[in-house]
């Protein structure tokens, strides 16, 4: 699967002292994607497993603004090295990715680099990777964002994927927006619900309110300035949209880091771990900053500027030699689970082969039903591949 031409790639990039490379000793590279001005924008990428003999992956991490280094290797719970060649690609803006929106001292004015980014553009970067070092065809792998960019690689660039495994999926649709970014989404009545549920929706509506209170007091000091703008409904989620990206990109620490502590403490299981939206950490201020910029500007894009319509586009899945996978934690609090379903339901009516999982989990690909079910995906991956 993997063209002659990759052997030149690594024998000025690699140690070839075995074709097996693990993931500790993963190889790191750059490849140019576009320029803006005199600024060449680069996606850093590295590489490991078996580069003669693995089935090539293209590992999608989330975010987006996230990179391969917050998932601290656990690629390798998933792939084998001796069985797999994994690409594993810094989105345009992130990571170690140049000019990033991580970087600490010029992240803000990055920011402007990346303004026109859209999902049709990421894809596209992954088809210079893929071209660049020469791999045929790839299994596309991703989760949370990585659910939706991979989406969209797959059924933009059918022909070169060999299969697809997404989890937590993300549609890039309003409801989604709307079931996370909106306060009715967290209310429920003490009688709706069973005790556990209620406690969780408390929970969930209290940071709902430290991260809309942020955008109301932006508002109250605009509206002492000009008292023609409007108040902030804590339920339309465009504008709360709207007015957190401008304060992001004017590089309103506060903003920036209640945009990251919001999602990241629904996403926390252990009440241990929530973040204060009070106390920056400035250990942790670079992810935050790039999380948020991307998260607000791609977000926005592709559910009222420029529609991604995935849903309306899966029937190009047809075209791929396997399958889709579709792994789903029913606590996801950030992805609910609903979509996932809407996905699948969609996928059928497609008829494009699938299977899906499930599970009593959360969000992250280390909680112990998603990650147990990715592995089984996998698994299942290679024994579809094997008949072909």
């Amino acid at each position: 699967m993997i063209s002659d031409d990759l052997h030149v790639f690594f024998e000025n990039e690699m140690d070839l002292d075995s074709s097996v490379i693990p993931i500790e000793r993963a190889q790191e590279s750059f490849i140019d994607v576009a320029t803006k001005g005199d600024t060449r924008l680069q996606l850093w990428f590295r590489t490991w497993g078996d580069r003669e003999k693995g089935t090539p992956v293209l590992f999608v991490h989330g975010g987006p603004g996230n990179c391969v280094a917050d998932y601290k290797n656990i690629n390798k719970d998933f792939f084998d090295e001796a069985k797999f060649f994994v690409v594993e690609v810094d989105q345009r803006g992130s990571g170690n990715s140049l000019p990033s929106v991580r970087d600490i001292e010029e992240g803000v004015e990055n920011m402007q680099l990346y303004l026109d980014i859209s999902l049709k553009m990421m894809a596209e970067d992954f088809e210079k990777v893929r071209m660049h070092l020469g791999i045929e065809k790839w299994l596309v792998f991703g989760g949370s964002w990585g659910s939706t960019l991979g989406l969209e690689y797959a059924v933009r660039f059918p022909d070169v994927c060999l299969g697809l495994i997404i989890r937590g999926i993300y549609l890039n649709i309003e409801p989604e927006i709307a079931s996370v970014y909106s306060r009715n989404a967290f209310v429920v009545q003490k009688d709706e619900v069973d005790e556990r549920t209620f406690q969780l929706r408390q929970h969930q509506l209290q940071q709902f309110d430290a991260f809309a209170k942020v955008v109301f007091d932006e508002v109250e000091r605009m509206r002492e300035a000009d008292p023609s703008v409007q108040e902030c409904d804590p339920n339309d989620s465009k504008r709360l949209y709207q007015i957190y990206e401008a304060m992001i990109l004017k590089g309103d620490r506060n903003a920036t880091w209640a945009w990251y502590v919001f999602e990241t403490n629904l996403m926390e299981e252990d009440p241990n771990n929530l973040l204060s939206y009070s106390e920056i950490k400035n250990d942790t201020y670079s992810e935050a900053q790039n999380v948020a910029f991307f998260e607000a500007r791609l977000f926005a894009r592709g559910t009222w500027e420029d529609p991604a319509n995935l849903l309306e586009r899966v029937d190009e899945l047809k075209k791929m030699p396997t399958q889709v996978w579709v792994v789903q934690g029913t606590c996801d609090a950030v992805c609910p689970d609903q979509y996932a379903r809407l996905l699948v339901k969609k996928l059928e009516e497609a008829k494009v082969s699938q299977t899906s999982y499930f599970v009593n989990a959360g969000h992250q690909s280390s909680c112990n039903g998603i990650k147990q079910a990715l592995q089984k995906s996998v698994q299942e991956f290679l024994e579809h591949l094997a008949t072909l």
